[in-house]
């Protein structure tokens, strides 16, 4: 295993940065509008400590799975209900 840090300064960070800010800022805005609706629907939710942590740590495939498949995956109440 490489643990040679001054690699990271051979790096031309002011050439990368305005390629990388935009995929940063987009990642983080999914996963705060993930978050956001899982806090709102969490009750609802099947398994949703389940989805908190795919949301959590697939950085930005977690919320995208969340926010397709996850939302729609809703506790069915109403056979509590009609018994």
């Amino acid at each position: 295993m490489n643990t040679d840090m001054s690699a990271l300064l051979e790096i031309d960070w002011p050439q990368i940065l305005p390629f990388a800010l935009p995929i940063i800022f987009f990642n983080l805005l999914l996963i705060g509008v993930a978050l956001y609706d899982w806090y709102k629907r969490k009750v609802l939710i099947v398994s949703p400590y389940i989805w908190l942590v795919i949301i959590l740590l697939l950085q930005l495939l977690g919320p995208i799975l969340y926010l397709v498949i996850g939302r729609r995956m809703i506790r069915n109440d109403y056979s509590r209900e009609a018994s």
